[in-house]
């Protein structure tokens, strides 16, 4: 079969399409035929950072699958041949420690993450164990469904399950990339008074059509003064990040007294000072979201079924333009995502 393969690591060009063999499925094992794979940071992250232990090899990228049942394992369950499904980014799961058994099994410790771990799905065919799939209902095409599990399911996770948020409440998101976009519909269709953050004055028009009642535009990163004026100067109840330490002194200034932080994402990694006595004395609670479990995506699939959510794929790329799909998501060059199609 014909796939991009991380030949050298470091930039794009390090990306290769190659025929490698198409692996067969044995044991609990689904052999799906990729339709359409998206493209995520954390494929840049893993194509950037150097060889490590525990990579796959060869390294397929690619978490954000759609396709349909090629092949079932002797043992598969669910499915059958001819299914159209959908992936929760992972392989493999273990299926019986107290994260899998407690619906947090993005946290199981023997997990094999997809693009990493395991060979992902910019290929023509992928291996995915038969619990870390789903049903994709018809209605919904391959191009959509790819990028429910990791941007869409993932912020499911921060605003619905971590953030707990409630019909009424002012939820400020910032980073208007994949994950912020999905997470402005979710919350509006909770309910909520939605305040999206960007630098990219761009995008402002697209963010309102998807659901913010207000656009804070700052290029300089600063917004937590129009923040506190669109909730008449009381703050934000909640916050949604995507971008993470770069930001996280503005939400912080953001957020209302008794207000709940939500980490989704961490672009620069770079370190921050933090005051424990304001984070108590304004009883302040950070949590982090990661990843999507299965019965989250189910949650997301049935959102978007009922035109509550759109996936937004801005463009679709053949797989051989890989890498040029890379470099316009390093340059921050599209909202919501790119999906390859093998």
């Amino acid at each position: 079969m014909k796939a991009i393969v991380v030949a050298r690591h470091g930039d794009a060009d390090g990306l290769e399409m190659r025929e490698i063999e198409t692996p067969a499925p044995k044991g609990r094992q689904v052999l799906v035929k990729v339709h359409a794979c998206g493209v995520c940071r954390r494929d840049i992250l893993v194509r950037r950072s150097p060889a490590h232990r525990g990579l796959a090899s060869p390294l397929v990228l690619g978490h954000e699958i759609a396709g349909t049942v090629a092949a079932l394992g002797s043992e598969a369950r669910n499915f059958k041949v001819g299914d159209r499904v959908c992936s929760t980014q992972r392989e493999y799961v273990c299926g019986c420690c107290t994260m899998c058994r407690t619906d947090r099994e993005a946290l199981c410790a023997d997990l094999r993450f997809l693009g990493q771990e395991a060979m992902g799905g910019n290929a023509e065919y992928v291996l995915v164990m038969d619990d870390n799939l789903a049903k994709l209902p018809e209605p919904i095409s391959f191009e959509a469904g790819s990028i429910v599990g990791c941007p869409v399911g993932t912020s499911y996770n921060a605003v619905v399950d971590t953030g707990q948020v409630r019909a009424g409440e002012r939820v400020l998101i910032t980073g208007m990339g994949g994950l912020g976009i999905h997470a402005v519909q979710i919350a509006r269709a909770c309910g909520a008074y939605v305040i999206a953050a960007t630098r990219h004055p761009d995008k402002a028009k697209s963010i309102e059509e998807l659901g913010a009642h207000r656009v804070v535009v700052a290029p300089d990163g600063r917004f937590a003064g129009r923040v506190r004026e669109a909730t008449g100067g009381n703050g934000a109840d909640v916050s949604i990040d995507t971008v993470g330490s770069a930001v996280f002194h503005e939400i912080r200034r953001s957020i209302a007294v008794g207000g709940r932080i939500v980490l989704v994402g961490e672009v620069t990694g770079t370190l921050i000072e933090l005051d424990m006595a304001m984070i108590y004395r304004r009883s302040l609670t950070i949590r982090s979201a990661t990843s999507t479990s299965r019965r989250q995506l189910e949650a997301a699939l049935k959102l978007i079924a009922s035109g509550a959510v759109r996936p937004v794929v801005e463009r679709t790329m053949p797989l051989s333009e890989a890498a040029a799909a890379h470099r316009l998501v390093e340059a921050n060059a599209v909202t919501g995502r790119i999906v390859l199609t093998p």
